[in-house]
């Protein structure tokens, strides 16, 4: 907070600067005023709207010559530092220190107390004048950092240290997803549970281990095909091949091995059915619902089969598929992807954007909370069926019905939302709007996170829940237990 004449010196003293240090076209001008909010603490409100113009000529400049490179601004090999500082003739006081009920700490009184000093600005290699001014950063030459996404990839051979080794099996770890696999593992080992046929130990085992590797050879395969794109999004920015650490083919050989042991141990551990279904889910993620992901929104239905097989899957180990039981923990999985993806990406629905992916979330709004809308509902007569089907105990009802109803609650808020957002009287009036949109995206947080905690819920409840669990605990045994035939 400083005299408007001296930052009205400070901002020009960093334009100038930052054009000095900046070959012409290799920045945008939204990057000047993203600096200066940077800073917002720092500057003045008028010194803000001075970026802002600033930054709209600049921006305006740059479209006209769209063939100009651009660099991020984490690339830009200067740096800034703070400038701003409190008057020595004021050190002394509790201004540094201030209490928000004097009638001291107010705008005006802390700006007068605020100075700007005099600051050595970089020069260029090819300028001979040197720039002292008054500029609220001190600004420097750094060392120029090897890009993001062109480091040297790990190796074996560059592993030297413990912490060498510790970095390689982390990136090699992030290619697997580690917490969406673990979801597809224990999807697979619930529906193995709920099975009702007898279930071994080392079955299991080889389920857990096979389905693991074949989850994990789908997404290696998914980041080594999208690392351009995935760069694009917050979400995604932090992923191993697009940081440079594993290169797209070494994504893929390891997807290779990973995928390879996978279906071996499927095919000799539990069956030839089950290891077939664990290809099968490579394929459709890897492959077909990639590349549809930036072609038609029909990708979120081909993604959700893919959550569909692994509770096939744990059924088929231990018992065959033309029971309805496994179609409906197959359908509860399908069902539980649309809130849960849906409202994820409602709220970074532009990056989707930005990134090239064609997703409902931005396509079709409205279409994108129907159909989370939907889903839900349909997870309640899916539950229903693992009771109808002798799955579980009829008292699951009662349990899944309060987890389903929660979800169906907030994607029914959700929905209704959306629906007034995109009603032609809300579209001519933007304030409208945009206070809609803040409803909407709070709904779908909610949504989103409380489909987090259902499905974990309406699965171990329905363990808990399965048929003929508690029989023994209340001296019913087979002969004495009421039994209906599976069909």
């Amino acid at each position: 907070m400083i005299p408007p004449t001296t930052s009205n010196k400070c901002f020009k003293g960093l334009v100038s600067t930052w054009k000095t240090l900046i070959p012409s076209g290799t920045i945008t001008g939204s990057n000047v005023l993203s600096l200066s909010i940077s800073r917002k603490s720092l500057l003045p409100s008028h010194m803000h709207r001075l970026a802002s113009s600033s930054s709209q000529n600049n921006q305006n400049s740059n479209n006209k010559n769209s063939n100009r490179s651009k660099v991020a601004f984490n690339t830009s090999p200067v740096e800034f530092s703070s400038n701003i500082s409190l008057d020595n003739r004021f050190s002394n006081q509790k201004i540094v220190k201030p209490n928000p009920g004097d009638t001291d700490f107010t705008l005006s009184s802390v700006a007068k107390k605020m100075t700007c000093t005099d600051a050595v600005t970089a020069e260029s290699k090819s300028s001979s004048s040197s720039g002292n001014s008054n500029i609220p950063f001190k600004v420097s030459y750094v060392q120029k950092s090897t890009p993001t996404g062109s480091q040297k990839p790990l190796a074996l051979d560059d592993v030297n240290t413990q912490k060498d080794l510790k970095k390689l099996c982390n990136a090699y770890l992030q290619l697997t997803k580690p917490r969406l696999t673990v979801l597809v593992m224990l999807s697979a080992i619930c529906s193995y549970a709920l099975s009702p046929f007898a279930a071994s130990v080392p079955q299991l085992l080889a389920l857990t281990i096979g389905t693991t590797l074949c989850s994990s050879s789908a997404n290696a395969i998914n980041m080594g095909r999208e690392p351009e794109f995935d760069r694009r999004m917050v979400r995604t920015q932090a992923r191993p091949v697009v940081r440079g650490l594993v290169s797209s083919n070494q994504a893929y050989y390891f997807a290779a091995l990973a995928g390879v042991l996978g279906t071996s141990i499927l095919y000799a551990g539990v069956n030839p059915t089950v290891a077939l279904l664990g290809f099968s889910n490579i394929a459709l993620y890897a492959w077909i619902y990639t590349s549809l992901k930036r072609k038609h929104i029909v990708n979120t239905w081909v993604g959700a089969l893919v959550g569909a097989i692994p509770p096939l899957m744990g059924w088929a180990a231990a018992s065959p598929l033309t029971l309805p039981g496994a179609w409906c923990l197959a359908g509860l999985l399908y069902a539980w992807q649309f809130p849960h993806f849906n409202t994820l990406s409602h709220n970074i629905k532009n990056e989707y954007k930005n990134a090239g992916y064609v997703m409902t979330a931005w396509k079709n709004p409205r279409l994108n909370a129907r159909v989370s809308l939907r889903y839900s509902l349909l997870m309640l007569p899916l539950c229903f069926g693992l009771s109808y089907f002798n799955v579980t105990d009829w008292y699951y009802q009662i349990d899944s019905g309060i987890a389903n109803l929660w979800l169906s609650y907030w994607a029914f808020k959700f929905w209704w939302q959306q629906r007034i957002n995109y009603s032609t009287k809300v579209l001519k009036n933007s304030n409208q709007f945009n206070e809609g949109i803040k409803k909407a995206n709070i709904f779908a947080r909610k949504t989103f996170w409380i489909s987090v905690l259902q499905l974990p819920a309406v699965l171990i409840l329905a363990i808990l829940h399965k048929k003929g669990r508690w029989d023994g605990l209340f001296g019913l045994d087979e002969n004495t237990a009421p039994t209906k035939k599976l069909t």
